[in-house]
């Protein structure tokens, strides 16, 4: 039995660049941003889907991401807004995640290209179609869900790791 599960989400899409300002950190997300992570939404809600805690970056536009998700969950989750999620950041989200995380169903709000790069490194030389995706292309609200075979997140690897799916806006029908 998999005992802990991860998901990963990128933030929304960002009004970038018709009214970025030079602030990267306080872009709000579109109105086609917040239409996509609803789609996401509906797949999480159809697959009863649960967090018991979130870290996240605290830009903008990822509270806002998470603000979206957390409006349709039924059981709000413990947040952490974390600034080694920001995207310029030189950390590792699984070493943030191990370090950071203390419940079992765990919620990563974050930025590209943090989220690629992680996956790149902590599941290097594995072969998954729904890893190679997210390594290729992780777009704006893309979200992406392993299960780990082990009790803390001290404890994962790539070895006690099931990748579960990538999903993406675009697989979902307006």
């Amino acid at each position: 039995i998999f005992m802990l599960n991860l998901s990963l989400i990128r933030h929304a899409k960002s009004d970038w660049p018709t009214k970025y300002n030079g602030n990267d950190f306080d872009r709000k997300i579109s109105d086609t941003g917040i239409k996509k992570t609803q789609k996401i939404c509906n797949f999480l809600n159809l697959n009863n889907f649960k967090f018991d805690e979130v870290l996240c970056s605290p830009a903008l536009r990822t509270k806002q991401t998470l603000e979206i998700i957390n409006n349709n969950l039924q059981i709000k989750p413990k947040i952490k807004f974390l600034d080694k999620l920001y995207h310029n950041s030189d950390t590792d989200i699984f070493d943030t995640l191990m370090l950071e995380a203390s419940h079992k169903n765990v919620l990563i709000v974050s930025h590209e290209p943090l989220l690629s790069s992680s996956l790149m490194n902590f599941f290097l030389n594995i072969k998954n179609k729904h890893l190679d995706a997210a390594i290729s292309s992780y777009p704006t609200s893309g979200f992406f869900n392993s299960i780990f075979k082990c009790d803390a997140w001290t404890e994962i690897n790539k070895d006690n790791c099931k990748i579960n799916f990538f999903v993406k806006p675009k697989d979902f029908i307006d």
